[in-house]
């Protein structure tokens, strides 16, 4: 079903970045309308004609075989014939073509913030895709990916980094919005290069009810941001885009002992970055909808805090999540130590469904390439149909992945 979003009121829209002009040609065209007199002989024969397509529904209808000249996207029909569904090739849910706008679309991207000011954010329980990444002194970013729903709020919007665009340039090399970058994102969205809205003239606005530092505080219109990319020639979908392989919820609701490196996974996932604190993320599991419910941080109690959205109050619940371990780099020269994450090649990693623990291996051939999992066995693995939270953690870090 889709869904509908209320429009957050825009006060003040400023441009990211810098003005880009985009210029639109139109052609127009007359239809002209003969005004002769069809010959008798083409009236005999359009009689004729009818008359034959006549008898040709009635034996259809009378042979209940009318489901024949039925389009193969129609809805199921009275005879029970199967109805061809599409696949999101980020979550692999099916659904109806009627129900599938974003078919002829490529995802959306956008950069934000989780500073503890800019909580709670805005859209993150929409995304089909979310990865998490620290982007400086211990302090991760997100970076979601929308394709089955454009929210019209999210945020707040931070800058991107360069191993943050790797990750688009593999996701059907998507369109970002991001408000500002560090010198190394700036070189890849020119050279690569990166479909950056921020950089093609996306307007953004700022609300501050929680009264924090003005870079905690833009949102931008997921809808709006699609219209400037397909103004920008940027709606179609790239033909090289590599879908994770799905299969169908099979929730284990026993504890079994470890077979071929799955084990049971019932208690919480901790991932602790580079510490424990305000930025470690916390996923629980919850058996009635094989799901897994995210939490951010913790209390003065020491209890997990719901990562809840701004707008809806609703909790982040994802059906699959990925640890995966990717080596940290410190950037060479960069003036503020800024760091990267290699994430071309291969690693390590876990992979959190059906309620258990799966001990995975990652492997990217190159920038552009998809990033695929695999088990023990070699062989790729099936995931959940539904929303994918990724946290990529330092490999040196292995052991503060707790469950």
């Amino acid at each position: 079903m889709k869904k509908i979003f209320r429009k957050q009121p825009s006060p003040k829209l400023e441009k990211s970045n810098e003005d880009f002009e985009v210029k639109t040609s139109f052609k127009s065209f007359e239809e002209a309308t003969p005004n002769k007199k069809l010959p008798v002989l083409y009236i005999v024969l359009g009689v004729v004609l009818a008359g034959i397509l006549s008898l040709v529904l009635v034996y259809f209808f009378g042979n209940g075989n009318f489901s024949e000249f039925l389009s193969p996207l129609s809805e199921r029909s009275s005879t029970g014939s199967e109805t061809q569904k599409v696949q999101n090739p980020l979550t692999g849910v099916l659904y109806f073509a009627k129900d599938a706008p974003w078919i002829d679309s490529r995802p959306l991207a956008v950069m934000v913030n989780n500073y503890i000011d800019a909580r709670p954010q805005s859209g993150l329980v929409y995304a089909d895709v979310v990865y998490e990444i620290v982007a400086e002194g211990g302090i991760t970013r997100f970076i979601p990916f929308f394709l089955s729903n454009s929210p019209e709020k999210i945020g707040p919007v931070r800058s991107a980094r360069d191993y943050y665009l790797v990750l688009v340039k593999e996701l059907g090399d998507a369109m970002i919005m991001h408000i500002g970058w560090s010198p190394q994102a700036l070189e890849a969205i020119e050279i690569w290069p990166v479909r950056s809205l921020g950089r093609g003239g996306a307007q953004f606005w700022r609300e501050n009810p929680r009264n924090v530092a003005t870079e905690h505080t833009a949102y931008v219109n997921g809808a709006d941001l699609r219209v400037l990319g397909n103004e920008l020639g940027w709606g179609g979908v790239s033909p090289d885009f590599v879908s994770w392989k799905f299969k169908d919820d099979s929730p284990v609701i026993d504890s079994s002992t470890p077979v071929g490196g799955i084990t049971s996974a019932y208690c919480p996932l901790e991932i602790d970055f580079w510490y424990e604190g305000d930025y470690s993320g916390i996923f629980k599991y919850n058996p009635e909808n094989n799901s897994y419910l995210r939490y951010t941080g913790y209390d003065p109690s020491g209890e997990p805090i719901s990562h809840r959205d701004q707008d809806t109050d609703g909790q982040i619940e994802v059906k699959n999540v990925i640890v995966q371990f990717a080596d940290e780099i410190p950037v060479e020269g960069d003036d503020k130590n800024r760091l990267s994450y290699d994430l071309v090649g291969s690693g390590t990693g876990l992979v959190f469904m059906d309620g258990t623990v799966v001990e995975v291996t990652w492997s990217k051939a190159d920038r552009d390439s998809r990033t695929l999992f695999y088990d023990i066995n070699g062989d790729e693995m099936n995931f959940n149909r539904g929303q994918f939270w990724i946290s990529i953690v330092p490999a040196r870090n292995v052991s503060q992945v707790t469950y």
